[in-house]
């Protein structure tokens, strides 16, 4: 059974800013939990379903999103299904979330309602897309059986304050098979160091901080030098003339390139800080493609160097490479049209994906929750899954991310052991901006 310990609060705002609905049961006789998670293929929300059952208690029965296995078979996630229909199931397992819903926070706000807060709290909002995907994903791995039980708890989080050391000494996390959560880096740390005696893997789903090495840490998110490797390598790969143009601004960037990244050619920068137009120009190659890593935030630099590149591509294959998002190039100042042409290309921890299966997946978030799913969303999905997945295949969770790599709708785990310990996903994706408008993968 999966077990959801929240109070009915957290399911009236779910529903509130996810468009959820739920069914009304009446509790009759001597019925259990059991038959009625059954009867309707969810597990109510309410604190009767956590205290004890009584005749005539109403339960509301969330209708959250499913995947049926008929979709699954059609490939909307890639799983090892051998063991569901050999019938050699694994014992069950124990999934453990900590979101940060802070209700306590919530309920003694006599300022802003409930409602004002979903239109206000950007931080709320991010949760409850990723509480959504998360259920979105458990529900599916029920739909076909998988052996798990989930936990989901209020972490009560702030930057440098939660409720992390008594939800794990009141709730025995220290048998968890694996941990998602918390979001606050310090936060995620105290879990880690709680949990370390036991080596209960600890999954961060969204802090970007490098933080402390623990050997139970598992860091979801690819860092941004990972990004930037996974650049580098697509290129050489490829056999292209790496050809930098980086403004004085970004000397960090400039650095890194020179200390990891030996063999690319600088180009040179006029004395205000404009480009040497003729610099650029004597750096490419003929017969290979010269990818040209533009790292400024200056409109007239970016402007003379894709204007150059412009003129290049009669007699040069070139290419236009940024690191990092750059928010100048979402300006009105800068063509789009001459970004598509120069094929602008990026590192990203997200896909776009359009396929039939992702598709699936939009559309049955849609119908139940009313918006189409947020980055936010996906990434509460294609992590819970993943995790579940992995615990169903016969193996601890660290064997998994040895031995494995896998890929869910937006999102890619590949996870590499760090020398300092723990664990880091390289999953990354190499994009680019097609002439038809499109954002296509680069292959």
């Amino acid at each position: 059974m999966i077990k959801r310990v929240l109070c009915v609060f957290v399911f009236i705002v779910a529903c509130s800013v996810l468009g959820q609905k739920y069914d009304k049961h009446n509790v009759e006789n001597e019925e259990t939990i059991a038959q009625i998670t059954s009867k309707y293929k969810a597990t109510p929300f309410n604190s009767e379903a956590q205290t004890g059952l009584k005749s005539n208690n109403i339960l509301l029965i969330p209708k959250n999103i499913r995947v049926s296995v008929a979709e699954l078979q059609k490939g909307i996630i890639q799983i090892d299904t051998s063991g569901l229909k050999n019938n050699r199931l694994i014992g069950r397992k124990k999934l453990v979330l900590l979101l940060p819903f802070n209700i306590a926070k919530i309920e003694s706000d006599t300022v802003n309602s409930p409602a004002m807060r979903l239109k206000t709290d950007k931080f709320l909002n991010m949760t409850l897309d990723f509480y959504a995907g998360a259920i979105m994903a458990i529900d599916s791995a029920k739909s076909i059986g998988i052996p798990v039980d989930v936990n989901i708890f209020d972490s009560q989080e702030t930057k440098n304050t939660s409720n992390i050391a008594n939800i794990i000494q009141e709730n025995n996390l220290q048998d968890a098979d694996a941990v998602i959560g918390p979001f606050y880096q310090n936060n995620l740390e105290k879990t880690v160091e709680l949990l370390s005696e036991n080596t209960v893997p600890v999954i961060s789903p969204l802090s970007k901080d490098i933080g402390n090495s623990h050997s139970n840490l598992f860091k979801s998110i690819p860092t941004n030098e990972i990004l930037r490797d996974a650049m580098f390598y697509y290129m050489r790969a490829k056999g292209g003339n790496i050809i930098a143009v980086v403004d004085k601004k970004k000397e960090s960037v400039k650095q890194y390139i020179q200390t990891n990244q030996k063999g690319v050619q600088f180009a040179a920068l006029l004395p205000n800080g404009g480009l040497s137009v003729e610099s650029l120009k004597s750096l490419f190659a003929k017969n290979k493609t010269n990818y040209v890593v533009m790292e400024t935030s200056n409109t007239g630099l970016i402007k003379w160097t894709i204007n150059t590149m412009m003129g290049a591509m009669a007699n040069f294959k070139v290419q236009l490479v940024v690191l990092e998002p750059n928010e100048t190039l979402d300006t009105d100042e800068i063509n789009f049209d001459d970004l598509t042409k120069l094929k602008l290309m990026y590192p990203s921890i997200t896909r776009e994906n359009e396929s039939p299966e992702a598709k699936i997946f939009k559309k049955e978030y849609k119908n139940n929750n009313k918006i189409s799913p947020s980055t936010y969303a996906t990434r509460g999905f294609d992590l819970t899954f993943d995790t579940i997945m992995r615990l169903s295949q016969g193996n601890t969770f660290q064997k998994t991310a040895d031995a494995m790599a896998t890929e869910q709708v937006d999102n890619k785990f590949e996870y590499y052991k760090n020398e300092g310990g723990g664990y880091t996903n390289k999953g990354v994706y190499i994009l680019y901006y097609d002439t038809d408008l499109t954002i296509k993968e680069a292959k």
